[in-house]
C-alpha cells in the first residue's frame, strides 16, 4: 500500500496542472499552459478544427554515418555468401547522446551481442571515430552486456560519478534487467552488484531515464506474453517508477510497475502462422521533451522463428522486418498507437536493394541539434532471423517540432484552441506555409473576436516557413495589453501545415 501510494503521488501530484488533467481537460478550463511549447500531436490543447487534417513529419534521410570495422563489430562466424564477414547486432541497439560540456557526440551501441557494447565519438555527429578504450586498448568495447542503453542524469552535474546510466541485459543474469552508472561513459561501476532489478525480459531495449516532469526515474524493459523465444514467443513493453527518493545507488531495486503488458493492440487482429500477434513490440524506449513522452516504438513484424539462411539484399520483404514508429503520451504510461495502425513509420524503411530496406531500429533517445531533431537509427539490409542480416548505423533529421502536424490544403482550414490564461507577450508559431498562408487571430475565452486582434487586424502571412514566426495585427507583434486575459487562438491556414505554438 505505501508503494501504491509513492506511485500516485508520483504519477499525479507531481505532474503540471495541464499535464494532470490529461482526459478531463474540459472540466478544468481555462487550461494552464503557461509557457509550455503546445505540439499539435494530439487535440490536447484544440477545441474544434475544420477543414484540416493530421499528418506524420517526414524526415530526410542523411545516410550511413557509422559502418562495423572492428573484429567485436561482427559475428564471430557468419559469411554471406561472397565470403564477407556479417554484422549482425551492429547497432541493433543504440545510444547517442549531445555532451555540451565537452562539445561532442557519444554513442553506445551493440556490436557482436556476446562481444558487448560499443563506443564511438563525433564532433559533428556525422564522421564518427571509435576509441579503443576497451580492455587492454584492442577493441571499443565499454560495457559487457547486451540490450543496452545509456542516458544521460540531467538531475546530477557533469563529473558526478551518476551522470551516466545504463540499463542492460546482462547475459549470464537470466534475461533480467540490470542497472550501472558511469562518471564519462567509457568506466562503468553496476549497480546492486550487478544483479537483477526486475524480472523477465530483458532481452529488448532497456532504458534508465531521469523524468524531470514527475521528477523520478524511470525504467523500461519488456515483459514476456507466454513463450520465452520461438513460435510461442509474444512481446510487450514494462514501465516502471524508482520509489525510494531516487536514490538508485543507496535503493537499486525499489521499482515499481505503473504499466505492465503494453502490447501493439492492432485494430486488424493479424496472426502470424502460430496464431501470435503479428505486430509485437521488440521495445520501447522513452524521450521526453516538451513535456510530452515520445514513445519511440520498435515493432517487429514476426514471421520467423528461429535464424536462417537468408540472403536476399535485394527484396524489400513484407514479413520478419522491423519498423520504427512514434507514439506519443500525456502521462508517461499510455501511449497513442495510431501512427502504428495506420502503418506509418517515423523514419521508412528503405527500398529494395537498400541498406535499411529491411529493418529500421530505433535509439534510445533523439538529439535536438541545431533546430532539427537527428534521428540516429540501425539500418538492417535483410531479415530480422536472417544469418545475412547486416546492419549499418544511419542518420535521419526532422525539422524542429515537425513530428507531427495539422494540415490544410487548397480550401482554407481553421484551428481554435480551447481557453488558456495568457502568461506570454510574444507569440512564436512553427509553421510551414511557403506555398500558402496563415493567419493567427486572438478571441476571447468565450470565443469572441478582440478588436485589434481579429478579423482584418490580424495579418495574413504569405509564403512563410519559419520556425518561430511571430504572428503580426494592427498594432503590431505585442499581446502584452492581453498578458493575464483569458482568450483563444484561431488559426486559419490554407496550404500549410502548423506544427506547434508557445508564448515567452
Amino acid at each position: 500500500m505505501k508503494h501504491n501510494r509513492i506511485i500516485t503521488a508520483v504519477l499525479t501530484l507531481c505532474l503540471p496542472a495541464s499535464m494532470a488533467s490529461f482526459g478531463n481537460a474540459a472540466d478544468r478550463l481555462p487550461l494552464q499552459i503557461g509557457l509550455q511549447k503546445q505540439l499539435l500531436v494530439d487535440d490536447y490543447v484544440i477545441a474544434e478544427k475544420n477543414g484540416v487534417t493530421r499528418e506524420l513529419g517526414k524526415v530526410k534521410k542523411v545516410g550511413i554515418v557509422l559502418k562495423p570495422s572492428l573484429d567485436t563489430d561482427f559475428h564471430p562466424s557468419w559469411k554471406k555468401p561472397d565470403g564477407s564477414r556479417v554484422a549482425l547486432d551492429f547497432g541493433y541497439y543504440t545510444s547517442v547522446i549531445r555532451n555540451e560540456k565537452a562539445g561532442k557526440f557519444q554513442m553506445w551501441y551493440m556490436a557482436w551481442r556476446l562481444a558487448g557494447v560499443g563506443y564511438a565519438e563525433s564532433k559533428d555527429g556525422i564522421h564518427w571515430t571509435k576509441p579503443l578504450v576497451g580492455k587492454g586498448g584492442k577493441n571499443n568495447i565499454v560495457h559487457l552486456s547486451q540490450g543496452f542503453s545509456c542516458t544521460v542524469d540531467p538531475s546530477v552535474p557533469w563529473g558526478h560519478a551518476e551522470k551516466y546510466k545504463g540499463a542492460a541485459d546482462f547475459a549470464d543474469r537470466g534475461c533480467r534487467v540490470a542497472l550501472c552508472y558511469s562518471p564519462d561513459g567509457i568506466r562503468w561501476s553496476d549497480y546492486n552488484g550487478g544483479k537483477p532489478v526486475s524480472h523477465r525480459a530483458a532481452d529488448t531495449h532497456n532504458q534508465l531515464l531521469w523524468d524531470p516532469i514527475i521528477k523520478s526515474y524511470r525504467l523500461l524493459t519488456r515483459t514476456d506474453l507466454g513463450g520465452q523465444g520461438g513460435t510461442s514467443e509474444s512481446r510487450s513493453t514494462r514501465i516502471m517508477v524508482h520509489t525510494a527518493g531516487n536514490d538508485v545507488k543507496k535503493h537499486p531495486t525499489a521499482w515499481k510497475t505503473v504499466i505492465d503488458k503494453i502490447r501493439v493492440e492492432d485494430p486488424k487482429k493479424e496472426k502470424n502462422r502460430w496464431g501470435k500477434p503479428r505486430l509485437q513490440f521488440n521495445g520501447m524506449t522513452m524521450w521526453i521533451y516538451e513535456g510530452l513522452y515520445f514513445g519511440l516504438m520498435d515493432v517487429y513484424t514476426m514471421g520467423q522463428s528461429h535464424f536462417f539462411d537468408g540472403f536476399d539484399y535485394k527484396t524489400r520483404h513484407d514479413d520478419d522486418y522491423m519498423d520504427f514508429y512514434i507514439g506519443v503520451s500525456r502521462d508517461g504510461m499510455n501511449f497513442d498507437k495510431s501512427w502504428i495502425y495506420a502503418r506509418k513509420p517515423l523514419v521508412p524503411r528503405g527500398p529494395a536493394g537498400s541498406f535499411d530496406k529491411d529493418g529500421i531500429k530505433p535509439p534510445a533517445q533523439i538529439i535536438t541539434y541545431k533546430d532539427e531533431h537527428w534521428i540516429y537509427y540501425g539500418g538492417m539490409d535483410e531479415r530480422h532471423y536472417s544469418r545475412g542480416r547486416h546492419l549499418n548505423i544511419a542518420l535521419a533529421k526532422l525539422r524542429l517540432d515537425g513530428f507531427v502536424c495539422l494540415s490544410a490544403g487548397e480550401e482554407p482550414g481553421t484551428i481554435i484552441t480551447k481557453p488558456f490564461k495568457l502568461e506570454g507577450g510574444k507569440l512564436e508559431v512553427n509553421v510551414d506555409a511557403k506555398d500558402g498562408w496563415v493567419q493567427v487571430e486572438l478571441l476571447d475565452g468565450n470565443g469572441k473576436e478582440i478588436p485589434g486582434f481579429s478579423g482584418k487586424a490580424a495579418k495574413q502571412h504569405k509564403s512563410a516557413d519559419e520556425l518561430r514566426l511571430t504572428p503580426k495585427w494592427k498594432s503590431g507583434g505585442d499581446l502584452s495589453p492581453l498578458v493575464g486575459k483569458t482568450v483563444q487562438l484561431r488559426f486559419t491556414l490554407q496550404k500549410a501545415k502548423l506544427y506547434s505554438f508557445g508564448f515567452k
